[in-house]
């Protein structure tokens, strides 16, 4: 029997596969680091758009110039790059929406400066998540000016036609991670939590078409059954499936992942039709949401508990986050006036100590199972 989800397994463990091989097949390959970057016009120039991202047990050479409370996740980016293991990369667009990806600009044009490093030029990209009107047409100045910076990195310069097509391809991607959404939502869940997880990396990190071709025959070809306690994670970014593991190995399955790495990743849709520059900015303003997002809401997140069915909310907090604990109270008390009950791992490491925090999940989902069975 085919594995459906073996493509998938193989592009989010070894995230830079493809990049590569397109990089030595003589293309541009630009990096990009967090969910606000508009990938679109990174694609429109025919460049490879690759998120970075990763964990790492150690970072001898970031430990030089970052201080402790960097977000792991950029952490890791930054020794990867100092390591000169990003030398098939020719440029990496961070957003200001992230204090850590927003102070790594700095960092990596300073190793530059210095000439401590060989690594990839960094672009910055100026992203305000205020909604005003003031807000969307400095937006449309900034996005022009990363348009520049793309089209002098790549070469080439990014018409209409070509932006409205990479607008398009980002378009069925995002539709089809909606689609596999709702195999999640079933019942029994037709997708584990790691396999999940899968999907949702490799949609950052392979080619589009062999992306979207996977996904079509796994869209019509999964037929899991994955009963439990229905969990949905939110908090911090789950960079790997670890903590969707520990989770189903003491019975709970996980339906959703309401952070910057699950199904936010397939929010809303770029306005197909008009200005294709003005339509990307107005769709990563208004409807891909950032730690700058003003004002936040605790509504997203319920509405999507109740969608995935969820019997609770796992959050899981890195000691290193600044910005998502400020929203956790409203969101607790939304959850649990929705009936869902909530669970908070506060000042974790990046990899889930599972000695320390298994007891705790498991008399967790023992109690949505009484629940449940109630």
């Amino acid at each position: 029997m085919t594995d459906l989800f073996a493509p998938f397994r193989q592009a989010a463990g070894d995230r830079e596969a493809a990049a590569r091989a397109f990089k030595a097949a003589g293309g541009k390959v630009v990096g990009y680091v967090g969910p606000t970057v508009p990938t679109e016009l990174i694609a429109a120039t025919g460049a490879f758009p690759l998120r970075l991202a990763g964990e790492a047990a150690a970072t001898p050479l970031a430990d030089r110039y970052m201080e402790a409370l960097f977000d792991p996740v950029v952490r890791a980016v930054f020794e990867t790059a100092l390591a000169g293991r990003y030398d098939f990369v020719d440029a990496i667009v961070l957003a200001r929406t992230s204090d850590s990806a927003q102070r790594l600009y700095y960092y990596l044009c300073e190793v530059r400066r210095l000439g401590e490093a060989q690594v990839p030029e960094p672009l910055l990209y100026d992203l305000l998540h205020t909604p005003w009107y003031s807000s969307a047409e400095y937006n449309l100045a900034r996005i022009g000016e990363l348009k520049a910076n793309l089209e002098r990195v790549a070469g080439r310069m990014i018409s209409d036609a070509a932006l409205a097509d990479a607008i398009a391809t980002s378009n069925r991607r995002r539709a089809g991670l909606e689609a596999f959404a709702n195999l999640r939502r079933s019942r029994p869940a037709r997708v584990s939590g790691p396999d999940a997880q899968a999907v949702f990396a490799a949609s950052q990190t392979m080619p589009a078409e062999a992306f979207d071709a996977a996904l079509s025959g796994l869209l019509t070809g999964a037929n899991g059954a994955h009963a439990g306690p229905r969990i949905v994670l939110a908090g911090s970014g789950q960079v790997t499936p670890r903590l969707h593991r520990l989770i189903e190995s003491h019975g709970g399955v996980v339906v959703g992942d309401f952070h910057e790495f699950g199904e936010p990743l397939a929010a809303g849709r770029v306005a197909e039709g008009g200005a294709p520059l003005r339509a990307l900015t107005a769709h990563y303003h208004r409807a891909v949401a950032s730690s700058r997002t003003f004002p936040q809401s605790a509504a997203p997140l319920v509405e999507f508990a109740k969608a995935a069915g969820a019997d609770g909310v796992l959050f899981y907090f890195l000691r290193e986050e600044e910005a998502l604990t400020w929203e956790y109270p409203a969101q607790r008390r939304a959850l649990e006036a929705a009936g869902i009950r909530v669970l908070c791992l506060e000042d974790m490491t990046q990899q889930p100590d599972e000695a320390a925090i298994g007891p705790g999940i498991a008399t967790f989902l023992d109690g949505l199972a009484a629940k449940v069975a109630s």
